[in-house]
């Protein structure tokens, strides 16, 4: 009986030892675990840096939004842009690229007028001082994201190039450009809406528009390759230079010429704001290049091709 009442004791001991938590060594202090709200928070600060650098630095997906490029690219295209490529070589003629709009748009915070409403914490991410809610720039409990929008163009002057269009036909350096790619006309509705009808729409020379009428190109002003005695007052859409781009910039334009704002409308394009080059439309949906009376579908035949 005696040795039973040991061995239980024993047993009883044993289990109590099995359950005992050590001492802290001395030396070493006890780290609580962290909260879950501050895992996640954590954890989402991590990915939007990294989803950051991926899309700055090496590809961005962007959906194409209007028709200046088609029928190259068409309103509902989703791209994957290449932005590795020009980190190592210079833009080529003929080339497709993606860009940060030159142009300063009010209410942002570069501009002139606003810049002052925010204060930069890191680009491209602000504090709004004076809207707590907005749609442009992106605005939510005061914090803005804003970077200038993506364009994509194609480059049609390199710097030297001397650039003339005449009658919508475009003259680099004397001899006519066309490859293929230009298109004209202007689809009524426009996409992505069904046309009902495309207008063959074309300029007199006399012509005053929007590109008349800011006058950006003056210093620019070369005499006609073809014809030196030719002085042309004024420029629009279909009658334009000649002019000569300055090194370091580039002379873009969409492949519709009746309906992009490119380098006729706001100027050369720094080769610094160049980003990249759309590499693969991963999906397509929407309506067909001037087709009347289309109506929106997933366009098979444009999943997985590379722009050119």
């Amino acid at each position: 009986m005696r040795e039973k009442a040991t061995i239980k004791q024993d047993r009883t001991k044993s289990d109590e030892l099995s359950f005992s938590i050590s001492p802290i060594p001395a030396g070493k202090k006890f780290r609580k675990r962290k909260p879950v709200v501050q895992d996640w928070v954590e954890a989402i600060l991590f990915a939007f840096v990294v989803a950051m650098i991926i899309r700055n630095f090496t590809f961005e997906n962007f959906l194409i939004p209007s028709s200046s490029m088609e029928k190259t690219l068409l309103v509902g295209d989703y791209l994957v842009a290449n932005k590795l490529k020009y980190y190592f070589t210079d833009p080529k003629q003929g080339d497709i690229v993606t860009f940060r709009f030159p142009k300063i748009e009010e209410g942002t915070p570069e501009h002139e007028s606003s810049k002052n409403d925010f204060i930069t914490l890191f680009h491209p991410i602000y504090i709004n001082k004076k809207h707590s809610f907005a749609k442009f720039p992106m605005t939510a409990f005061n914090i803005t994201y804003y970077a200038r929008k993506n364009v994509v163009k194609r480059v049609i002057g390199m710097p030297g190039d001397t650039i003339e269009v005449r009658d919508k036909i475009v003259y680099v350096n004397g001899e006519e450009f066309t490859k293929g790619f230009e298109s004209y006309g202007l689809a009524d509705p426009s996409p992505p809406l069904s046309p009902r009808i495309v207008h063959e729409h074309r300029m007199p020379e006399t012509f005053i528009d929007q590109i008349s009428m800011n006058q950006w190109y003056e210093p620019y002003r070369v005499n006609n390759p073809a014809d030196s005695t030719a002085v042309r007052k004024y420029f629009n859409r279909d009658w334009f230079g000649p002019i000569k781009v300055p090194e370091g910039q580039y002379f873009v334009m969409g492949d519709n010429r009746d309906v992009s704002d490119d380098s006729r409308y706001w100027g050369f394009l720094d080769r610094k704001y160049i980003t990249g080059t759309p590499w693969l439309i991963f999906w397509s949906k929407g309506i067909e290049f001037n087709k009347l009376f289309d109506e929106p579908h997933i366009r098979w035949d444009r999943i997985f091709r590379q722009p050119r």
